[in-house]
């Protein structure tokens, strides 16, 4: 299998919804089924799979819902999926083997990782046509916009680092040293904070993104791939690939309050607040598994296709009315400076 199979990558689960559902819907990539699930969460049952050919990965949704973004890396490409008919619409070519995507919640962009091409990808969610790029580091992964729209954060795998990209004059602006071989990048709801899982050490490292520095590292178990933030409860749950389990970290303290079993091999992760739900996806048990956030256990699974891994953020909840107004950008190309 490639440099980005089993050993070094992580699934996309993204939650999304369709143009008229309330309720929210987890989208699971799996890899080896060539294939997405569409789950609706109210019953927890698989209500369609679609093909999606080239091993996909990553997920991500634009920022009106309307459409959902997966990578695949097989085929060097993103595949465009219509929110109301889950058909797919478009396949965006691209150079390099793309994994790791974002959504940006204030521009219609959204930004995909490209494996070894050292770059970030920014593709106009409303033409879906590439519009310029981002250098990053070597062998970029997960990728995490700031709510206001100003900062995207990369997971450099083997620079043992994370960019910083300023989307607002369209520059990467630093590079800041984590642990060794970061993957997934989850942000606070301030973005003030980077949350980054480090595989090979074993820890989260706490990011400053105003200073450019680490301000905490934090022990987990084995392997961790990627988390999602529980706001509500100011928490950290974070896949450990290798250990089939996923640490939960208290953020006021920095530090890990307990660890709860899971299916074999942890990757995507999402904290999902209507139902004050945790979704994880189980890449060798072919499933999500659902978690108690309270109680701290294992509410259930949902049986998906073969190879789930869900990489990125995977809730769509319904649509909202109104969107911000995009913030006047550099008019250079991003990444051209």
């Amino acid at each position: 299998m490639p440099a980005w199979g089993r050993a070094a990558l992580g699934g996309a689960l993204i939650l999304a919804c369709g143009t008229a559902a309330a309720a929210p819907f987890a989208l699971a990539t799996n890899q080896e089924a060539n294939s997405l699930s569409v789950i609706d969460l109210a019953t927890q049952q698989v209500t369609k799979e679609i093909p999606i050919p080239g091993g996909p990965v990553g997920i991500a949704i634009g920022r009106d819902a309307r459409r959902i973004f997966v990578t695949t890396p097989t085929n060097h490409a993103i595949a465009v999926i219509d929110a109301a008919t889950w058909e797919i619409v478009k396949t965006i070519a691209v150079t390099g083997e793309v994994l790791g995507i974002a959504a940006d919640p204030v521009r219609d962009r959204i930004y995909a990782a490209a494996w070894y091409e050292r770059k970030i990808w920014a593709i106009d969610s409303r033409t879906l046509k590439l519009v310029g790029d981002f250098p990053a580091g070597n062998i970029p992964a997960g990728l995490a916009v700031t709510r206001d729209g100003k900062l995207l954060v990369v997971a450099n795998r083997d620079d043992n680092s994370i960019s910083i990209i300023d989307l607002v004059q369209g520059i990467t602006r630093i590079q800041v040293k984590v642990g060794n071989a970061p993957f997934g990048v989850t942000l606070n709801a301030a973005g003030t904070r980077a949350f980054v899982a480090n595989v090979k050490s074993n820890t989260v490292a706490v990011v400053d993104l105003a200073a450019a520095h680490t301000i905490a590292t934090i022990q987990v178990g084995e392997a961790p791939y990627a988390s999602a933030l529980d706001a509500r409860r100011q928490y950290l749950w974070v896949t450990n690939e290798q250990a089939g389990t996923v640490s939960v970290v208290d953020l006021a303290r920095n530090h890990e309050i307990t660890r709860i079993k899971t299916g074999e091999y942890p990757e995507g992760i999402a904290f999902e607040t209507t139902n004050d739900r945790v979704y994880v996806a189980s890449w060798f048990d072919n499933r999500l598994d659902i978690l108690d956030p309270v109680r701290y256990t294992v509410a259930g699974h949902i049986a998906c296709a073969n190879g789930t891994r869900a990489f990125g953020d995977f809730i769509l909840y319904p649509r909202p009315s109104t969107r911000p107004a995009p913030p006047r950008d550099n008019p250079h190309r991003p990444g051209a400076n």
